[in-house]
């Protein structure tokens, strides 16, 4: 009987330790990505509607630091065909932006289940961002080609800093393979920068400079993407 009861115990003991090695334990790093769309539309895409590579560092069972960088960039030209006696010719119009939020944090997870892990948590935000359009022999976007005409709009850029408070979950459907949900409440302000106009009409450049529109000052809700799916390692 001895025997019995102690390979029980032996028995309990494994199973048990097993169904914790589903979430991650503490020196562990997990990274993720989300999915966004419906059942017949689905996207893979990083969170937060950009590029956004997530990393979590476990530095106890139940605490991990975040650490986010979210990288968006769009480069359009736009052709400009000539008519009539430009017939032949073209312009370009380009428009090009950048973004980069970074984030760092801090979650605490609660016990959950054996595959769910719960948490809540805070980032710091930091994010700059810049833009451009020039317009070459055109006017302006869609518009024909004309002929000796320059414009270059640099800006405006931004700053921003703020802080989001977040709550989400974890459920493991594998071995440290994991969806997650996730919503924050933010608050950000961003100032805007300066913009730079440069023009050239008849062979005579022109430069102006524009002062800042101001600085804004928001609180708002977010999801972080749909669901996100995320390994251990």
């Amino acid at each position: 009987m001895k025997k019995v009861l102690l390979f029980l115990g032996m028995a309990i003991c494994g199973v048990a330790a097993n169904a914790q090695d589903f979430k991650p334990a503490a020196g562990d790093v997990t990274t993720e990505f989300g999915l966004t769309g419906g059942i017949n539309n689905t996207d893979f895409k990083l969170n937060d509607g950009a590029a956004l590579l997530r990393f979590r560092y476990f530095n106890k069972e139940k605490v991990a630091y975040r650490l986010g960088f979210n990288v968006s960039s769009k480069n359009e030209k736009t052709n400009a065909y000539g008519v009539g006696a430009s017939d032949g010719k073209k312009g370009t119009y380009t428009e090009s932006a950048t973004n980069v939020l970074i984030n760092l944090g801090i979650e605490k997870h609660f016990t959950g289940t054996d595959r769910l892990s719960p948490y809540v948590g805070g980032d710091i935000l930091f994010g700059t961002g810049s833009a451009k359009t020039t317009a070459d022999n055109t006017t302006a976007k869609g518009a024909a080609y004309v002929d000796g005409v320059y414009n270059e709009v640099k800006g405006p850029g931004y700053v921003s800093i703020g802080l989001r408070g977040v709550v989400g979950a974890d459920y493991y459907i594998a071995k440290r393979l994991y969806l997650g949900v996730e919503a924050g409440l933010g608050l950000v302000y961003e100032k805007e920068g300066k913009t730079k106009i440069k023009s050239t009409v008849a062979g005579v450049t022109t430069s102006t400079e524009q002062k800042s529109a101001g600085s804004s000052f928001n609180i708002k809700p977010s999801v972080i993407t749909g669901v996100r799916v995320g390994f251990a390692f």
